[in-house]
């Protein structure tokens, strides 16, 4: 057999399912651009299927495999082993030295093709990580897997005894958030601009962001700073939640921006970032918000935001308390039941007392009934709010943290993996 030539570049092939709008289709849009800048390797991607790609592929290499999702039991698994056979042939026709995939399917399809001389997967969420035959498929047969975060390699490797199970953080295009950030943005800025300070959150309008919990802690918040309004950026309908502001009494402070495909000129308009996700991979808006100079008050919820915002992850996510982090704030875990009840202190409680200076009160408002974690989290935007002194210290060391997550240290780390197969 013929020696590979040692100026022959090494050809990378990247699997994704499709390139609609989400975390790691946009990763691996981002890979596939930092690879083909580079003289030494060749990328290609390939889909499932092209449709609604929602990222600038130009000057890209992007193959179809037109083996899109079908409904039915029978039909998928037939979906599943077309797609392994497909992606066999098209890496032993392009000489395809490393496969790496990106998502659920494209995982799995990797993972039963045949045609690469080694194989990568990487897992985004911590869902992925509870799949059980899942993961045993991958872990058994890819020669990597790849975690976004620490504490998830560290839990693939004690569930499923893979050794090759390694962190790598997912990149994040800081100069392009800053240049981005700087755009003109929507006429809706206008709520950014008139409601004193903004708490911001951002995420798709689904249960595992835990957005009752948001806006329960929101409306205390209210109760103690009136001047604070709340924006939310994502893409839903969010009816429900719109509902719930009403019967907080803050539908005039809530402001549910819809899908922003560029969403920074409204980040750099906000002053706390909030997220109460219920559970996270490695939360791409923390890295975000810091990036524009954003203090942050987290959930400490698994995986992803203690690594994020404190040196020692392993000493952060121990915490049971409210923990002042190296780069931000960490408050226990949200309950993961969904409530959208909301109770208030015994007798509709009063903010003013009856001695109270009536000069200073903002009336006869009632008090929220809050979970304990909600409490303690609400407690922490409050320090926020009213303590300059920490708000300051976290402004500043934000940048310089979201700089660990930047593009070119995920390159570098990706390059290391590959070299080392």
């Amino acid at each position: 057999m013929r020696e590979k030539n040692k100026t022959e570049n090494k050809k990378i092939m990247l699997i994704t399912p499709m390139l609609h709008q989400g975390g790691f289709e946009r990763i691996c849009v981002m890979t596939a651009r930092a690879l083909s800048q580079r003289r030494d390797t060749e990328a290609v991607i390939v889909v499932f299927s092209m449709e609604d790609i929602a990222f600038d592929i130009s000057g890209l290499s992007v193959i179809d495999l037109n083996l899109k999702a079908k409904d039915g039991r029978l039909r998928k698994i037939l979906n599943i082993i077309r797609r392994g056979i497909k992606l066999t042939a098209l890496q032993k026709k392009l000489g395809t030295d490393i496969s790496y995939s990106f998502g659920t399917t494209a995982n799995i399809a990797n993972s039963l093709s045949r045609g690469a001389k080694r194989k990568i997967s990487a897992c985004h969420s911590f869902e992925e990580i509870r799949g059980g035959i899942y993961m045993k498929l991958i872990s058994r047969c890819t020669d990597r897997v790849l975690c976004c975060s620490k504490k998830m390699a560290d839990l693939v490797q004690e569930s499923y005894g893979f050794p090759n199970a390694k962190a790598l953080w997912n990149p994040c295009d800081i100069q392009g958030i800053l240049a981005q950030s700087r755009k003109e943005p929507d006429k809706d800025i206008g709520f950014f601009r008139e409601n004193g300070k903004i708490l911001v959150s951002m995420g798709r309008e689904d249960d595992v962001k835990g957005f009752w919990h948001l806006l329960k802690i929101y409306r205390r918040v209210y109760e103690e700073e009136e001047n604070v309004g709340l924006a939310v950026i994502g893409e839903g309908g969010f009816e429900e939640y719109r509902r719930l502001a009403k019967e907080l009494g803050v539908e005039k402070r809530v402001f549910f921006t819809g899908l922003k495909k560029n969403p920074f000129p409204y980040l750099r308009e906000s002053d706390i970032y909030l997220l109460t996700s219920l559970s996270e991979g490695l939360p791409n808006a923390l890295v975000e918000a810091l990036a524009l100079s954003l203090p942050v008050v987290s959930a400490n919820c698994l995986s992803g935001p203690a690594e994020i915002l404190h040196g020692d992850f392993r000493e952060a996510e121990a915490q049971k308390e409210v923990f002042l982090g190296d780069y931000g704030i960490l408050v226990p875990p949200l309950s993961p039941e969904k409530d959208l009840s909301v109770r208030w202190e015994p007798e509709g409680e009063a903010l003013c007392g009856e001695e109270a200076d009536k000069s200073s009160c903002r009336g006869e408002k009632k008090r929220i009934a809050l979970e304990e974690a909600e409490d303690k989290f609400a407690g922490a935007v409050l320090r926020l709010l009213q303590d300059e002194a920490l708000y300051k210290s976290y402004r500043d060391k934000a940048p310089a943290r979201a700089g660990d997550f930047s593009t070119e240290n995920y390159m570098e780390g990706l390059l290391s993996c590959m070299e080392k197969m």
